[in-house]
């Protein structure tokens, strides 16, 4: 399966090339008091649209036709990139990640001078469409305040529907002809039937997801922060002391989708040699001398479930320097992270009954891209296919509230 790219508009007109040659044709014959008509005149500037989903400011180019005051001297057209990267004197890029942050642009300063550039009267109304459109972001943040609210409203009218579950799950409720032994491994049989979660579990994890009893998801409190946290409970086992693990995350109050800030894990208390999360690795190191060996044991990360309460940080350019592959590595544990969290958060604790039966099915966004037949695929180009390296950094959860058969909950840390 996948996803047909348009050469059209969103409105399936001309495409973003044509709109670049529209906003550079320039101001065209225009009438005169004496009734005369003005030659064509080029624009004073030319703006490339940015990609969309994103501002001006992060990825616009401007062009002046006209060198403004502002612009360096030597004459020609002064243009400007808000993301080029640094050059040297000889106009090759910079590798060198500190001379990049010490020849960071200054965008605010660019846009302000972009905007000194234009004609005062279109200045004016610049300033005042900002201030309109400050008034439109206030609006907004009221709302994503109130849709929390919501979200806490209705979490509180689930939170005795979801205690019955946990009495029957456990046994303690005994619907008709229940003999008190509730259902044996609930929570491991849910999770191994979404995709997004089971791919985590190993079969080492199993023996300890036998003892986990509930998984509950709460939208965090105003004065908390922006974002959801999801707790685990387990009953007492032999592999670690906690009673409860959590998982946080904290999300930017954005004007789109929220943005993930930050995450925060338990540090679980594993027993002695029970840790699942690391190997231990032996080996006989000989005496330089040749005479005996010893045994050297030093452990390293292994893949477990467990590493969910591990969550991989968000780099910091200026304290964690990073090299491009490292950087997208980084990216991807964050995405996959993410998308486990919203996983629990939006479907299967809402509705891990259709998980545990199978009826749930965590293949339901496919429903929104054409299928495919080999003759389609094979007449396509590498090109019509999106690069999964551009993905941004991951952002808040997607549809409805209470999609039936597992279905999503809506952006619930927004």
């Amino acid at each position: 399966m996948g996803k047909k790219k348009s050469g059209k508009g969103p409105q399936g007109g001309a495409g973003p090339a044509d709109d670049e040659d529209e906003l550079a044709e320039g101001v065209e014959g225009v009438e005169l008091e004496d009734g005369k008509t003005k030659s064509p005149a080029p624009a004073p500037f030319s703006f490339t649209p940015a990609p969309k989903g994103q501002s001006p400011a992060s990825a616009g180019n401007f062009s002046f036709a006209a060198q403004p005051a502002a612009a360096p001297a030597g004459g020609g057209a002064f243009s400007f990139n808000f993301n080029a990267p640094a050059a040297t004197a000889d106009g090759e890029e910079d590798g060198d990640v500190d001379d990049q942050d010490d020849e960071e642009i200054d965008k605010e300063k660019l846009v302000e001078e972009f905007i000194k550039s234009l004609p005062e009267p279109v200045q004016a109304c610049v300033a005042a469409l900002n201030e309109l459109d400050d008034e439109v972001s206030t609006l907004e943040a009221a709302y994503r305040k109130e849709m929390r609210e919501l979200e806490r409203k209705y979490e509180g009218l689930e939170a005795p529907i979801f205690e019955k579950r946990k009495a029957i799950l456990s046994g303690e409720q005994k619907p008709d002809k229940a003999d008190g032994t509730g259902v044996p491994d609930f929570w491991l049989g849910a999770m191994q039937n979404c995709s997004m979660i089971a791919a985590n579990i190993t079969e080492k994890d199993e023996a300890i997801l036998k003892s986990l009893t509930n998984i509950t998801s709460q939208t965090l409190p105003e004065e908390t922060g922006i974002g959801f946290k999801l707790t685990f409970h387990f009953k007492e086992n032999e592999f670690f002391t906690n009673k409860e693990l959590t998982k946080t995350y904290f999300m930017a109050d954005a004007s789109d989708d929220p943005v993930l800030e930050n995450a925060e894990g338990t540090e679980i208390d594993w027993a002695p040699g029970k840790n699942v999360t690391v190997k231990i690795l032996k080996k006989n190191q000989r005496n330089k001398k040749g005479k005996g060996t010893r045994t050297v044991t030093k452990t390293e990360p292994c893949e477990s479930f467990f590493n969910f309460f591990s969550p991989p940080k968000i780099p910091n350019p200026e304290e964690e320097p990073m090299e491009e592959e490292e950087l997208e590595q980084r990216q991807m544990e964050l995405e996959s992270d993410y998308e486990m969290g919203i996983a629990f958060q939006e479907r299967l604790v809402p509705h891990a009954i259709k998980w545990f039966t199978g009826e749930a099915d965590d293949d339901e966004d496919d429903e929104d891209y054409e299928d495919y037949d080999e003759e389609d695929m094979e007449g396509m180009d590498s090109e019509e296919f999106e690069d999964d390296d551009e993905e941004e950094m991951p952002r808040g959860g997607r549809g409805g509230r209470g999609g039936g058969g597992g279905g999503g909950r809506g952006p619930r840390g927004g």
